[in-house]
C-alpha cells in the first residue's frame, strides 16, 4: 500500500515549535514568498520567515509539528493581523 505524503506547510493549518530558540510558538501560515514560508506567530502576534528549507528539515525532524486546520473565521483574523504587521515592519 502507497501513502501519498501530505506537503505543508498549507494554509489554514497552524504548527508548534517543539525545540529550539522559537520553542513554545504556534505558526499560522499565511504564504509563500521566493524561497520562504511567511508565518503569523502566536501568542505574540509577530511575522516569522522560515526558509523552505529549514521548515522542511524541522518537520521531518519533529521540530515543528502540525496541530490542526484552524476555523476560516480565526484564519482570517490571522491574516489580517499578519498585513497589519506587514505594512508596519516594511514602513
Amino acid at each position: 500500500m502507497f501513502f501519498k505524503l501530505r506537503k505543508h506547510p498549507k494554509k489554514q493549518y497552524i504548527y508548534a515549535v517543539t525545540a529550539g530558540y522559537y520553542l513554545g510558538e504556534l505558526l499560522v501560515y499565511i504564504e509563500t514568498d521566493n524561497q520562504v514560508y511567511k508565518f503569523l506567530s502566536l501568542p505574540e502576534m509577530l511575522v516569522r520567515e522560515i526558509p523552505i528549507e529549514k521548515f522542511d528539515i524541522g518537520i521531518q525532524n519533529k521540530i515543528v509539528d502540525v496541530v490542526e486546520k484552524i476555523p476560516n473565521h480565526v484564519y482570517k483574523m490571522c491574516k489580517l493581523q499578519y498585513s497589519k504587521n506587514s505594512v508596519q515592519t516594511t514602513v
